[in-house]
Formats: structure tokens, C-alpha cells, sequence
């Protein structure tokens, strides 16, 4: 905001206003243009009368030396503005009046002889007249124009005050906009917080649900496992009677096995599904890893054949023995195989490979051994990543898939002390890596 500035020069009688930018317009006001008469600002009011008069008496003796009455009369103007100007209206008068009888002195003196006395002395009346006319109108004058220069002062103060005033005002608004931005800042930091606590709620409740889901599901299970397994007792049986009788057929046999380890598994996935109702300890032994791979390869053989997938094994040699769950730990490893599979619907490269680090202690643990494996399908929409975990959470069409088969591996893998993670590949698809803490050195 810009204010105009007011500059009053007492010394000049000039009132000037311009923009503070130096821009725009700009207007003065030229009270009394008499620089050349400032120093008699600086005199005393005798000082001045003695001068006006002796200027005055100077022109009487002028007056008498010429004896033009009529052209040296005009120079008795001199001293009386002077002294009315300077010393006031009084001495204006008197001056009027002293110089009226200077008049009148040197026309006297001039005059050879004097006929008629009322002549000169009317003459001298009537000089006198408007002599003093000429001091009372120029004591007006400048009494007017003091008032004037009084008035523009006052306004110039009045006009300073506000313009005070007013950069006071733009203070405080400026210091009010802070302070205005600084809440909005404020308010807008808590509503980002208020929506972050608003959708951890949303997070929450949804967990709750899906709690109450799987417990739904986990009292469900327990309630079908008295049926299904029965069944499965009936086809384990069987299948173990037709295995213990001599056949000569290699494919019969063969197929035999496949039913009773096809039993086996289902057995395990029914037993982890009670888990979530009534768990039960973990079963852990010494098992490795690179055996229990190629045993869960072997069991999805078909499955894999079929969908055109080419397996690519890299395994450690002399891999450490982790002790584990082996059935959990296998159920992780097909559900893993069998999603690789599916990503894969035109074929592909699944490839399954194995490490351990070198034995460094961290607290009660000597290492890891780790997991991967690869494919080359689509891959996972970045926005899916953070919920592939979630109970019931799936992207298959309906029907193929219930959501529950992550959030049971991570279960599965926490249990044991491990973790899971999900990435995509640069080169495209998915690569999960399991890693299972060592507590015990060895190998299988």
C-alpha cells in the first residue's frame, strides 16, 4: 500500500505532496515565494521598525532633494510594506502616518511661499488615507495568510497521523494474514491427521469384521471337519489296502500314492483351518528346505504341466535344517506355487531358489535361510500390494479364489517366527521371499 508523503518547508511557505513510489502526481503550493526577504524573518520587531523608518525618512529626504512629490511618493510603498509585513499592522499605520508628514515636511520645504496652508495639509490627509488603507489591506494579507499556513500545518499533522495510522492498520493486517495462513496451515495439518485417524478407524473396523469373519469361518470348520473327515479316513484306508496288495501295474501303484498323499494334504489344509478355531502347538522338527520344495513340486506336477509352466530350481547345497512345521510349511509353499501358476495363464518361468547367510549372531539367532520364488506373469497392481494379506481380499473372478490364502501364509509364517514379503519384479511378475530364523546350527 502505498501512502502519499507531505513535505511543509516554512522557510519556502511551500506545501508539497507526492507519492511515496516517486510515481503518479504531484502537487505543491507556494505560499510566499520571498526568498530573497527570509532574513528579515531572523530580525527583531524593532530592528524592523528602525529600518522601515529610516527607509522612510530616506525617501523624505529624496522627496525634498527632486521635488517630484507625485513619482517619490510611490517609494513611501517601500518601508510601509516592509513594516507592515514584518513588524505588524501597527507599525504599518504609523509608518503610513510618519511618511504622510514626511510628504508634507518636503513639500513644504520645497514651496517658495505657501498661499494656502489647507492645500498641503489635505494633501497630506489624504496620502495619509491611503497610505494607511495600503498597510491595513496588506496586514489583512498576511494575516490571512498565517491562518493559511496555520491550517495547512494542522492538516499536514492531521494528514501524518493518519498515514500513521494507516501503516499502523497495515501492520496489523500484515500480522493478522500471518497469523490467519498459519492457522490454515494448522487446520489443514489437523485434517489431514483427522482423515489419517479417520481411515486407521476405517482400517480397524474393517479388521474387526474380518476377525469376526474367520472366527465365523473357524467355527464353521470345526463343525465340517467331523464330516469330511470321515470320508477321508475311508479313502486313506482304502487306498493303503490297495497299496499293501501286490500289483504288477507301475501307473496303478503310482496313482495309489498320489491319493494317499492327495489325502494327506487335505487332511493338513483342514487341520489349518481349525487352527483358527481351536490352534493347537506347533509340531516343529528339522526339516530341508530343498527336500520339502521338491515335495511340494511333485504334488502340483499336474497342475503345473498343464498351465505350460517351466520350473527353474536353484538350490543351496548343505542347507541348513530349520525346525518347522512341515506340514504348515508345505501348505505355504503349494498356496505360493499354486498363485505363481495362476499368474501365469499363457505360461511361463517359475523359479524356485534357496540361500542362507553366513553364521553372524544377532541376539539368540546365527541366520536365516530364505525362499523365493519367481514368475514372470503380470504382477500386482501397486495399489493391491498393501492388501494382498487382507482376510478375503482377492482379485480372481468369483469362484476362484476366497481371499483366504495369503492371510493363512502369513499366519502360518508368523507362527513360526518368519515373514513373508511381496514385491513386483523390474523384469514383470511377482517374487515372494519366505525367511525362517536358524536357532539351531546344522545340516539335513
Amino acid at each position: 500500500m502505498a501512502f502519499r508523503q507531505l513535505n511543509y518547508c516554512c522557510d519556502m511557505k511551500t506545501l508539497s505532496i507526492d507519492n511515496a513510489d516517486g510515481q503518479g502526481p504531484k502537487a505543491s503550493l507556494n505560499l510566499f515565494k520571498g526568498k530573497s526577504l527570509a532574513w528579515f524573518n531572523h530580525l527583531s520587531r524593532l530592528s524592523i521598525q528602525g529600518i522601515s523608518f529610516g527607509m522612510a525618512l530616506l525617501v523624505g529626504v529624496l522627496d525634498y532633494l527632486t521635488g517630484l512629490d507625485v513619482s517619490v511618493a510611490f517609494l513611501y510603498l517601500a518601508p510601509i510594506g516592509l513594516g507592515t509585513w514584518f513588524a505588524g499592522r501597527r507599525t504599518g499605520l504609523l509608518l503610513a502616518c510618519a511618511t504622510a508628514l514626511f510628504w508634507l515636511v518636503a513639500d513644504i520645504l520645497t514651496r517658495a511661499s505657501i498661499h494656502q496652508l489647507v492645500v498641503p495639509i489635505w494633501n497630506t490627509l489624504a496620502l495619509a488615507l491611503v497610505f494607511g488603507t495600503m498597510a491595513y489591506l496588506l496586514a489583512a494579507i498576511k494575516g490571512q495568510n498565517e491562518r493559511l499556513e496555520q491550517a495547512v500545518l494542522r492538516r499536514t499533522e492531521s494528514l501524518r497521523a493518519e498515514i500513521a495510522e494507516r501503516i499502523h492498520t497495515e501492520k496489523q493486517l500484515r500480522e493478522t494474514n500471518a497469523t490467519l495462513i498459519a492457522t490454515r496451515a494448522d487446520l489443514q495439518k489437523s485434517f489431514r491427521e483427522l482423515e489419517q485417524a479417520h481411515e486407521e478407524l476405517r482400517s480397524t473396523q474393517s479388521q474387526l469384521i474380518e476377525a469376526a469373519k474367520m472366527e465365523t469361518v473357524g467355527r464353521l470348520a470345526a463343525g465340517v471337519a467331523h464330516e469330511v473327515k470321515n470320508p477321508l479316513m475311508t479313502l486313506s484306508l482304502g487306498a493303503d489296502y490297495f497299496l499293501n496288495r501286490e500289483t504288477g501295474n507301475a501307473n496303478e501303484a503310482a496313482m495309489l500314492a498320489d491319493m494317499k498323499e492327495a489325502v494327506r494334504r487335505a487332511s493338513n489344509i483342514i487341520n489349518i483351518l481349525l487352527d483358527y478355531a481351536r490352534p493347537r502347538p506347533l509340531q516343529r522338527v528339522p526339516v530341508n528346505l530343498n527336500r520339502l520344495i521338491e515335495d511340494s513340486l511333485t504334488l502340483v506336477r499336474q497342475q503345473l504341466n498343464k498351465g505350460r509352466v517351466t520350473v527353474r530350481c536353484e538350490l543351496q547345497e548343505q542347507l541348513p535344517a530349520v525346525l518347522l512345521d512341515r506340514s504348515r510349511i508345505e501348505h505355504v509353499l503349494i498356496n505360493l506355487l499354486i498363485n505363481a501358476q495362476q499368474a501365469m495363464p499363457k505360461g511361463g518361468t517359475l523359479t524356485v531358489r534357496t540361500s542362507s547367510t553366513s553364521p553372524a549372531k544377532h541376539g539368540d539367532v546365527t541366520g536365516f535361510v530364505s525362499v523365493e520364488i519367481e514368475d514372470t506373469g503380470h504382477g500386482i497392481e501397486p495399489e493391491h500390494l498393501k492388501k494382498v494379506f487382507e482376510p478375503f481380499f482377492t482379485t480372481k473372478p468369483t469362484g476362484q479364489g476366497t481371499g483366504l490364502g495369503l492371510s493363512i501364509v502369513r499366519k502360518i509364517m508368523e507362527t513360526h517366527g518368519g515373514s513373508i514379503t511381496l514385491n513386483n519384479r523390474e523384469e514383470g511378475g511377482v517374487r515372494a521371499v519366505l525367511k525362517f530364523n536358524l536357532e539351531e546350527k546344522g545340516t539335513a
